[in-house]
């Protein structure tokens, strides 16, 4: 009879599983968004708070959303709010969000009188029941300042939002400059876009068998000026010749974990404290080799807009 081993693809469990390629993007785009995090790379909004050159900060906007009856959406001048917690690298912790003022009136999370939930990458909070257009609609909470995404597969048009920190300029404004787009259509700088290249080659890992499996991963830096985009170069490339740990992101979603529900709304299974350390001691898969990290010159396409380009090569054991 002919059949066995000889007769399966190799290295594959099921076929809907993550394979590496699809594993090592989801991890580096959470090293990177934790790592960051994790540096002190947020800001805390308190009530009051105004930007450098004014507008309110603490203050939400009306969004007009064709998905929701007007006056149930209003966001953040800026987005991806933090609800991670566990920040070592600084005595400041970010903002947990506790509720919402309406006319000077607090809504805890979890209000039955006046529900909402917040949705967190999108740097919103959605009511139940449509509030007048005049209302006034503050929040404390903390944003993050670097953006990491997948430079691949974003299933919506993605359009670089510049000068997002300046809440001063029409934020309030509804439908006006950058805000335009709906949230989960821009992307704030600065931000990091990463791009994981299938394997380039494979090599014998031991006598007996196994190999090592070879990638290259390009990271696209985009910022405002020059000094922040440099800064981040400069970040990503400091990991060169290191080892990181990576997470199984089957085993993740299998198991619920993952921290956002289907309307970005924080799941109430998903892990507590930092999402990246707590899903590397949950759901470890294998150990990634980082080297051969290398950038090239920034380019300024714009007055405000400035790209650099970091790539490194990574390696992992198949199975």
């Amino acid at each position: 009879m002919v059949g066995g081993p000889h007769t399966k693809l190799a290295n594959l469990t099921n076929i809907q599983d993550s394979t590496l390629s699809n594993i090592l993007l989801d991890n580096l785009v959470n090293f990177y968004d934790w790592g960051f995090l994790d540096r002190g790379s947020f800001f805390n909004i308190k009530i009051p708070q105004s930007g450098i050159y004014g507008g309110d900060r603490h203050r939400l906007r009306l969004v007009d959303d064709p998905n929701y009856s007007d006056g149930q959406v209003w966001e953040g001048y800026r987005q991806n709010w933090v609800w991670e917690s566990g920040i070592n690298a600084t005595t400041t912790q970010p903002t947990r969000i506790s509720g919402v003022f309406v006319d000077n009136t607090f809504y805890a999370t979890g209000n039955v009188t006046k529900p909402f939930y917040v949705d967190y990458p999108n740097g919103r909070v959605v009511f139940d029941s449509a509030q007048t257009s005049t209302s006034t609609v503050q929040l404390e909470y903390s944003h993050k300042w670097v953006e990491v995404v997948a430079a691949e597969g974003i299933p919506w048009f993605r359009q670089l939002q510049q000068r997002s920190f300046r809440s001063d300029e029409g934020f309030q404004v509804e439908g006006s400059g950058g805000w335009a787009q709906l949230g989960q259509t821009r992307i704030q700088l600065p931000a990091v876009a990463i791009e994981v290249v299938p394997p380039k080659s494979m090599q014998g890992y031991q006598l007996g068998g196994g190999q090592w499996v070879n990638n290259e991963v390009v990271f696209y830096v985009m910022s405002e000026n020059h000094w922040e985009c440099a800064n981040l170069m400069d970040s990503i490339l400091y990991q060169n010749e290191r080892t990181i740990h990576l997470f199984n992101p089957t085993e993740v979603a299998l198991s619920g974990a993952f921290p956002f529900n289907y309307r970005n709304e924080l799941n109430e299974h998903a892990l507590p404290s930092g999402l990246y350390p707590n899903l590397i001691d949950n759901f470890l898969y294998r150990k990634c080799w980082i080297s051969n990290s290398k950038g090239t010159e920034i380019s300024q396409l714009s007055p405000e807009l400035y790209i650099g380009t970091t790539s490194c090569s990574t390696q992992v054991k198949a199975i």
